[in-house]
């Protein structure tokens, strides 16, 4: 499945109210590729050596890493976000600093790089599989993560929920890192709660514990936009959530509500230290010149917070007012509101929603402020804090961006600087999104977004190490790769099974090895719907695999025939669908068809088939993991690693006989 990144138009609202920006900074973020790969221990089945990536040109220094090594550097360097932060408690590691004279902020960030130096705090990345750092409790709101989005299906199972997870690699066999604590057996089971906020039965919420039921979007109010197309649109409620479903807003605000009365008694006010990688669109770019890797840990150079080393920030938790914080606008907003390392003040903002939405009048943190209890007043919030949808932030942006850069800027908003969307004015009609310099292109209403042309037509400065459109990278692990320039990268030559993993039985089958791949599904609404009876009808009705006509000739595969897909990662039992579109050695399944109806036993696994991504896992690249350098830094859905899943290889055989399993 390809990893897209859809457009959040008014960026600075949302990213405001959704990561709690407005009462803490910063939030801790973190991309899923390397928690994931770390959490469902896909790092102890790695295949590739990346020995064979690198170039004859480099050292080899980090050609021989395994990625879990890489990301371990990484997160050392700051180059990467990582969580949880260390094997001791963040709360405690701060007490501790305090106990020992610490007072201000930089005085603690330096007892704590002393600690890691002197090897007396430990960073959690390097030890995943002990119990202090597991995650204990997931929420996985908007998402499908167990039948779509998860690469390594069967690792999320076996290792992550501890279920029956049919994993037919075998650790002996497979590559593992070095700087990593491994303890003899992996962990199966990491989680103590799984919680799923959907409107539908997804195989996530199957496999959760707590399934909370969702407003669909003809049930509530919100926000909708896209790169697709330049207008914002609003979602609005035809009828109320029907019995117990709720909106996303009320469902979090009741877990906001319980979870401050709870605090209220277990869980007071208190400081708490977050980490935070080198920052893109901070000084924090130049944190480490010339893209030199120096290992503080080596001696190379010395620990310093913010610099060769991740930022150690002291936060304060107001736990038993959680939910008095989230139903009001915070007072971080009122002082600036930021994206992308474009800053202006929130003061006028502020008082512009404040006057909009109404001040909160429940006595607590928040009485005064603007008022978030509804949905429709967190939608206003959003409107009234973006540039893309109010005129007067755009003007602010741009002129805070003339600071920066010396270029007369503020002109792009004229004409708009009085045009500011409300929620009434999206159901009348979807709006045309402001220019704002949160984005680099430039719209109205008589041209479409086209990224860059801010850049080309005014003159600002791409964000790179040139201040250019930039194709080489000088960074030293890009180097070392061989890919200091742009160059094409055949597949990986990863077989589906290596010496020492689980034996397979032998069927009388013919069998072929593909190369496996999952497009963006057609039968199916993005990601959803894919088991809805009119998906099923205009398809197949079930799982499918699509394979080439040579191929399936050669082992007697008919169209609609069943068959099994299957490697060292997993088995998928589908039926096929057999085309002349596809060349031989190539296989493809559209993602997201989820494994909730019709789908016999596996005579590989002695179980129900699995998802597309029962035969995929997480293939985390080195370079991917770079920061601290220019445009190599990390930033939040911005930049940092990606799964991927194209280099997959499977074995193809026909299915002998079809059990449904229901005796």
């Amino acid at each position: 499945h390809y990893v897209g990144q859809e457009k959040v138009r008014p960026l600075e609202g949302w990213s405001t109210l959704a990561f709690a920006a407005d009462w803490v900074r910063p939030a801790r973020q973190q991309n899923g590729t390397s928690f994931f790969y770390f959490a469902t221990d896909q790092f102890r089945y790695e295949e590739l050596d990346t020995s064979s990536l690198g170039a004859p040109t480099g050292r080899g220094r980090f050609q021989s890493m395994h990625p879990a090594d890489v990301n371990a550097l990484a997160a050392r360097l700051g180059w990467l976000p990582s969580f949880p932060q260390f094997t001791q408690n963040s709360l405690q590691v701060l007490q501790q600093a305090r106990a020992a004279g610490a007072e201000s902020g930089p005085q603690v960030a330096q007892y704590v790089a002393e600690e890691l130096l002197q090897d007396r705090l430990q960073w959690a990345v390097e030890d995943p599989d002990n119990p202090a750092n597991f995650p204990r409790v997931m929420f996985v709101w908007r998402s499908n993560l167990l039948g779509s989005s998860g690469k390594g299906h069967e690792y999320f199972l076996r290792h992550l929920l501890g279920a029956d997870g049919h994993v037919l690699a075998e650790e002996p066999s497979s590559w593992q890192p070095t700087t990593i604590r491994l303890p003899e057996v992996a962990p199966r089971g990491k989680l103590d709660l799984l919680v799923d906020i959907d409107f539908r039965m997804t195989g996530t919420g199957l496999y959760s514990d707590i399934v909370l039921p969702a407003a669909t979007w003809y049930e509530k109010y919100d926000l909708s936009s896209t790169d697709m197309h330049p207008f914002v649109h609003p979602f609005n409620a035809a009828i109320s959530p029907p019995w117990e479903a709720k909106t996303d807003w009320v469902a979090f605000r009741e877990i906001a509500r319980v979870f401050s009365e709870l605090a209220a008694k277990h869980l007071p006010a208190q400081e708490d230290l977050v980490m935070a990688p080198l920052a893109h669109d901070t000084p924090e770019e130049l944190a480490q010149p010339g893209g030199k890797v120096q290992d503080w840990r080596k001696g190379e150079v010395a620990a310093i917070p913010g610099q060769t080393m991740p930022k150690f920030v002291v936060v304060q938790r107001d736990y038993p007012h959680v939910y008095e914080q989230m139903t009001s606008l915070g007072p971080l907003a009122e002082q600036s509101i930021a994206s992308k390392g474009i800053v202006t003040s929130g003061k006028a903002a502020y008082a512009e929603l404040l006057h909009r939405v109404g001040p909160v009048k429940r006595p607590g943190r928040g009485q005064g402020r603007p008022n978030l209890f509804d949905e429709r007043q967190a939608v206003e919030a959003i409107l009234t804090l973006s540039g893309a949808t109010n005129g007067h932030r755009a003007k602010e942006a741009w002129t805070a961006l003339e600071k920066s850069t010396g270029l007369s800027l503020a002109g792009i908003a004229a004409g708009h600087e009085e045009t500011f969307y409300t929620l009434q004015d999206l159901t009348i009609q979807p709006r045309l999104s402001l220019a704002t310099p949160a984005w680099s292109g430039l719209e109205g209403a008589d041209r479409r977004y086209s990224p860059f042309t801010a850049n080309v037509e005014h003159r600002i400065p791409w964000r790179t190490l040139t201040g250019r459109q930039q194709f080489y990278l000088d960074h030293e692990v890009m180097l070392d790769f061989g890919e200091g320039l742009p160059l094409y990268r055949p597949p990986l030559g990863e077989l589906p099974f290596r010496k020492g993993d689980v034996q397979v039985a032998d069927t009388g089958s013919k069998t072929v090895v593909v190369r496996y791949l999952t497009p963006h599904q057609k039968w199916g609404i993005h990601s959803t719907y894919a088991d809805n009876l009119h998906m099923l009808t205009l398809f197949r009705g079930g799982q499918t695999v699509w394979m080439s006509e040579q191929d399936a000739n050669s082992l007697g595969i008919a169209d609609n025939d069943w068959v099994e897909v299957y490697n060292r990662n997993g088995a998928i039992v589908a039926r096929a669908v057999v085309t002349y579109r596809l060349p031989p050695g190539i296989a493809m399944m559209y993602h997201a068809q989820d494994r909730t109806i019709g789908v016999p036993g596996s005579q590989v696994t002695g179980d129900r088939g699995g998802t597309h991504n029962s035969v995929t896992r997480i293939i985390p690249k080195p370079t991917h993991m770079i920061g601290g350098y220019a445009q190599l830094s990390y930033g939040f859905n911005y930049y940092g690693p990606t799964g991927h899943q194209r280099d997959v290889l499977t074995v193809i055989r026909p299915l002998r006989e079809v059990n449904w399993l229901e005796d």
